[in-house]
């Protein structure tokens, strides 16, 4: 009687959790007052090229004079007849017709949007001058990339998880391909300007970065919901805010914060189809959940302290866990 009794306190004390967090959320979203305004952002300067339609629509055009206007799409080593067949190949055409409807036209301010919030944050940061989009036959491990000026999306990545064509790419990865994550890819791809490497090798400093780099979502992208800023489900959330402790709990009693193991980066910090415990924790827990419990670290901190977002991103890991007094 006791143990059923107990259960369902638990059970009903992890809803109760779940629920107030999720309205924490929600209510800071609408109330919080740490963002601008849209009149206060600065006006910016980039150009957004669409190489997949120029390469891909535009077939008539001579391949020389796409390739004049993108050099460094197209290696030296590679023959150019390699590029002319892969413009005509039926599986990159049906790639390329798939993206067209693509984002309804909204992809330039999206992007535009995230850059504005960049540059209010960090005004002395010099952004890419061209986004670019292409094909990269749904390389889903560089959806986004940071190539000093450029920024590259990979337009094919982002066609939806029931999208025919990713048939084969595993289910926990194709819930990822949608177009609501654009701006995490694109704040992952940006992050490495902003968010300072850790010196330290500990489990936890890993925890930490990755934590900041999801407070970072929250400054650059605040109309994103934040189950997008990680690119879970709202299941997978919801079992995060559910086990916070008991996973905080797990972690400490492991001795695994402070262990330099790269194994636990696989484990608990890598995209996968659910973080490894060994344990019973396993069944429904989301992969990444030690990115998770690092933003709730940092999030502690700055609750804690009032540091700013760029203070924020500058402190050290043993500061942050001792002044955020977390302890979910």
């Amino acid at each position: 009687m006791y143990s059923t009794s107990s259960c369902k306190t638990k059970s009903f004390y992890l809803h109760t959790k779940v629920v107030f967090f999720s309205l924490v959320i929600a209510l800071g979203a609408c109330t919080s007052s740490k963002h601008p305004k849209q009149n206060q952002l600065p006006e910016i300067s980039f150009e957004l090229v669409r190489f997949e339609q120029q390469f891909f629509g535009n077939i008539d055009t001579p391949f020389d004079s796409v390739k004049a206007k993108f050099p460094y799409f197209f290696p030296l080593k590679t023959p150019d007849s390699l590029w002319q067949n892969k413009r005509v190949d039926s599986l990159q055409q049906a790639l390329y017709q798939a993206t067209k409807p693509l984002f309804d036209g909204e992809l330039l301010s999206r992007v535009e949007d995230v850059f504005k919030h960049a540059k209010y944050y960090f005004p002395s940061e010099q952004l890419p001058s061209r986004v670019i989009t292409l094909l990269t036959d749904v390389d889903y491990t560089l959806r986004a990339v940071d190539a000093d000026s450029l920024l590259l999306i990979s337009i094919d990545t982002y066609l939806g998880a029931d999208h025919p064509l990713y048939e084969g790419i595993p289910q926990y990865i194709r819930k990822t391909l949608q177009p609501a994550h654009l701006e995490a890819e694109l704040i992952d791809a940006l992050s490495s300007r902003f968010v300072p490497k850790s010196i330290e090798r500990t489990f936890l400093a890993q925890c930490i970065v990755a934590g900041k780099q999801l407070m970072l979502h929250d400054y650059l992208a605040p109309k994103a919901l934040p189950i997008h800023h990680i690119q879970y489900t709202q299941e997978q959330w919801d079992w995060a805010v559910a086990h916070e402790e008991d996973v905080w709990r797990y972690f400490v009693e492991n001795e695994l914060l402070f262990s330099t193991d790269d194994v636990l980066i696989f484990r608990f910090l890598k995209p996968s189809p659910f973080s490894k415990f060994y344990s019973y924790l396993e069944d429904g827990s989301p992969g990444r959940i030690g990115a998770w419990i690092g933003y709730r670290i940092v999030q502690a901190y700055q609750k804690r302290t009032n540091a700013t977002l760029q203070e924020a991103l500058l402190e050290n890991t043993q500061e942050i866990l001792k002044k955020s007094r977390y302890n979910p």
